[in-house]
């Protein structure tokens, strides 16, 4: 597979933490070799560092398949969220459009070429990764300091989060009992691009834990102090195990790995998450965030069009101002307004308070107000980014005892979602519910959380074997949407619930309501996974130029 980039490619970075600095001092980044990279573990933390940077890197190749949708693991996370029933997308926009219509994914002729970006972002990584692996391995390096174990640890984890995105993605999904024998994705344990098979969704899963549970083994033994929190550590790693686990179905284990988290990594529930305005959900200093892109320390993330708040908070780029995000209308009815997460979106821009980009902003009923710069002047602002919350591991604590039918976890699992509810919530009275019904609370609590984060509603549908259900369109004699309709593209139309037009269908949801309607009805409901072969994105063509042993889904 000639497409993956070794691990010289990356080694430019814009991280010098303290134990670097030294070597970059006398060493060009542009010059620098891998034999001096590998020279000690101290200085093979720049490999690290490089992956930590690869992890928000747009597309920089030059050609005409460039384009500013692909900005590695956040634009990844978007094209999920948008595929989903809760994030509803609005008016036409070139960005991510195909994605709501479920087209991108299983076109190999798309002119942004998604395909071959994020198959091959995700194999950059599991490349980077392995050269890292590969000098402990054979003796190169010693794998027994305190540098050794962080540079491996990190090493390993990486490996196992990029081929765990590839399976769920490019894959069926996983069976709970079963053998798991359907198609995976390639395997590559070495820095190799020879052509190389499919292995199973089994092995896959085997590798992705024996992977995890090496990061935490070398992990747990580093006593210096964590840089940043772009930077694995051994919490992480049992975060990554709780969603793997979760993904498998194997409900008492990812639960005492998020329970580990929950109980031990010092992460504490923040009171202003959803109560500040200005900067909200924009910042690692959070005490909720456990792993985080930090564009503070990367120089390049300033003025690139990539980013993630480009795409979904109030910042000025065009592609967040054409098409606000917003929220499944029907999901929205159901949060109480007790609740201080309900303040994160806006049912009515033109008569409520709302954050909007400075330049020819259009406004969305039910818009989002999740993400809010407190500087949006320009498409140049840049803040960090969460990949893994506290939250998250609360409901997956919850959602895993809930579902490993063991009374005596029933009120742990209950324990764990008032914790997060009512902290959220404080007219939220603590559930008595067991089970599956239990579980159903906690998916209810996964929606809203963690709306529109990495990605995380579409594989929760793909793992529970969920449709895509945007719910009912508007019955006879209900507004149907569109411009005609008061649903305009512009503030300067008249606002959406305007006496003049009919009556919104309380029964109805705001999918293809906006606009000119360009997501289409064929896209409304999309069958559950078992029964829809499109829940598998397809090989990219390069791939299968390239390596003649890789076969196609169907």
């Amino acid at each position: 597979m000639k497409n993956i980039y070794l691990l010289i490619a990356v080694l430019a970075l814009a991280f010098t933490t303290s134990c670097e600095k030294g070597f970059l001092d006398t060493a060009p980044t542009s010059s620098i070799s891998e034999e001096s990279v590998f020279s000690t573990s101290e200085n093979a933390m720049m490999a690290i560092n490089g992956i930590h940077r690869m992890m928000h890197e747009g597309h920089s190749s030059g050609t005409t398949t460039s384009w500013n949708g692909q900005g590695g693991y956040p634009t990844f996370c978007m094209h999920l969220a948008l595929m989903t029933d809760d994030v509803v997308w609005t008016y036409s926009n070139i960005m991510y459009e195909d994605c709501a219509k479920w087209i991108h994914h299983r076109d190999l002729s798309h002119k942004y070429n998604d395909l071959n970006y994020y198959w091959k972002f995700f194999y950059r990584i599991v490349n980077n990764a392995n050269k890292v692996i590969e000098v402990y391995e054979n003796g190169q390096l010693p794998s027994n300091d305190q540098y050794a174990y962080l540079v491996q640890g990190q090493a390993y984890a990486y490996r196992a989060f990029a081929l765990f995105n590839l399976v769920q993605t490019w894959a069926e999904r996983y069976v709970p009992g079963g053998n798991n024998n359907q198609l995976g994705v390639i395997i590559r344990t070495s820095p190799s691009t020879e052509p190389k098979a499919r292995s199973t969704v089994e092995e896959c899963y085997s590798l992705i834990l024996s992977d995890l549970n090496t990061a935490y083994e070398n992990l747990s033994k580093v006593t210096l102090a964590k840089e940043n929190k772009s930077h694995i550590d051994q919490y992480v790693v049992k975060g990554l195990l709780a969603r793997v686990y979760l993904a498998m179905g194997k409900w008492s284990e990812a639960a005492d790995a998020a329970s580990f988290v929950i109980e031990k990594s010092g992460a504490k529930l923040q009171d202003d998450t959803y109560t500040l305005v200005l900067d909200r959900n924009c910042w690692a200093t959070n005490t909720e965030w456990l792993w985080a892109q930090i564009a503070k320390e990367d120089g390049s993330q300033s003025g690139n069009p990539k980013s993630w708040h480009n795409f979904i908070s109030n910042n000025n780029a065009s592609y967040n101002r054409n098409s606000p995000r917003a929220i499944l209308n029907l999901l929205y009815n159901t949060i109480p307004d007790s609740d201080l997460r309900k303040a994160m979106w806006c049912e009515d821009p033109y008569t409520q308070t709302v954050y909007l980009p400075k330049s020819s902003p259009k406004r969305a009923p039910w818009m989002s107000q999740k993400w809010i710069l407190s500087d949006n002047a320009t498409a140049a602002a840049a803040r960090d980014v969460a990949y893994m919350r506290l939250p998250e591991m609360y409901l997956i604590a919850a959602e895993g005892y809930a579902r490993s039918k063991d009374a005596s976890k029933v009120a742990i699992a209950q324990d764990y979602l008032y914790t997060l509810a009512h902290h959220r919530d404080p007219q939220y009275v603590k559930s008595a519910s067991t089970g599956d019904e239990l579980a159903e609370e906690v998916m209810w609590q996964r929606r809203v959380e963690l709306w529109a984060e990495c990605g995380l509603r579409w594989h929760d549908l793909k793992r529970l074997d969920l449709p895509v259900d945007r719910g009912p369109k508007p019955r006879e004699g209900y507004n149907q949407g569109g411009t005609l309709n008061g649903w305009g593209t512009s503030a300067k139309k008249a606002p959406w619930n305007d006496s003049k037009y009919l009556p919104l269908d309380p029964e109805a949801s705001n999918y293809n309501m906006y606009g000119e309607q360009v997501v289409g009805e064929t896209a409304r409901y999309i069958e559950r996974p078992s029964k829809n072969k499109n829940w598998q994105w397809l090989i990219p063509i390069l791939e299968l130029n390239n390596n003649p042993e890789c076969v196609q889904n169907e």
